[in-house]
């Protein structure tokens, strides 16, 4: 069971303290949503901006663990944030929180 979304810390301050990286910049400019893998749920896009929003929904989507393999090279980013940090930092926040990755059928 997820835990409910009031006990969630500041997804935005957890973020930036844990990688210097302020997803408040991402401005929607959608330069990172056609790289995508099967399994996604949401865009990079979208998730920088749940995570600016503090929406629990950065923590419990499928996103986090089906872009996997696209973490072994950078996303690109107008505003200059270095996603593959900040979804690491994402799925870290979610691991301890008690979300857990999707597994294979």
């Amino acid at each position: 069971m997820n835990p409910p979304a009031e006990c969630l810390p500041s997804l935005r301050a957890h973020v930036l303290a844990a990688t210097g990286q302020d997803v408040r910049l991402c401005n929607g400019c959608q330069s990172c949503d056609d790289i995508f893998a099967p399994g996604m749920d949401m865009t990079f896009g979208e998730l920088m901006l749940a995570a600016a929003r503090d929406d629990p929904r950065a923590l419990s989507n499928d996103t986090l663990w089906a872009c996997e393999p696209l973490l072994r090279q950078p996303i690109p980013c107008q505003a200059g944030l270095d996603v593959v940090r900040v979804v690491r930092a994402l799925q870290r926040l979610a691991l301890r929180e008690g979300y857990r990755p999707l597994r294979e059928s």
